[in-house]
């Protein structure tokens, strides 16, 4: 008699349920890993900014001030005048000039670099709060806040202010100082 080479059915289903298995494993950990690198990148445009945000502050005695939340990558508002030293500028401007004697503007962060800060946690669907942008804030101009919605189980923002160089999260909407 001749024998017939292949896979018995019942070999066949383990190899199924090994491979279900291993992606039962596998798939939240891949979505849990592509959340965490979502907030890292968060956190590290919130970094940056904060660098030129305390830069700018240094040379012109007050941080921009925006009493409503604004888009970071927005062009053509205050603040990304003041950092890019672009159209939107109000102080960091040719005509004025900062307290080490330099004469605007000058360039705190590219305006290539802040149009291409935006939340990563984006989505198409009805959640309204998702729209793409980090948000800066500032009543004062002696403090601020960068906020940005994650929608995510640990929290639904991540916001950064001048008093810490930590970024928190939680239910809460971000508040401007």
């Amino acid at each position: 008699m001749k024998q017939r080479k292949g896979f018995t059915l019942i070999e066949l289903m383990i190899v199924i349920a090994i491979i279900i298995i291993l992606a039962a494993i596998a798939i939240p950990n891949y979505l849990r890993m592509t959340e965490r690198a979502k907030k890292a990148r968060i956190s590290s445009d919130m970094a940056s900014l904060a660098t030129g945000l305390e830069a700018y502050r240094t040379d012109w005695g007050a941080y921009p001030v925006e009493t409503a939340l604004i888009a970071v990558d927005t062009a053509g508002t205050l603040l990304y005048g003041e950092l890019s030293g672009t159209t939107g500028a109000v102080t960091n401007v040719l005509a004025n000039t900062n307290i080490a004697g330099e004469t605007g503007p000058i360039e705190y962060i590219k305006k290539e670099t802040l149009s291409s800060i935006v939340d990563p946690f984006k989505t198409t669907g009805s959640d309204a709060n998702a729209d793409g942008h980090v948000y800066y804030g500032s009543a004062t101009g002696t403090h601020w806040v960068l906020g940005a919605y994650t929608g995510s189980s640990t929290g639904k923002y991540m916001w950064r202010t001048d008093s810490s160089s930590t970024i928190t999260e939680g239910a809460a909407i971000i508040t401007i100082p």
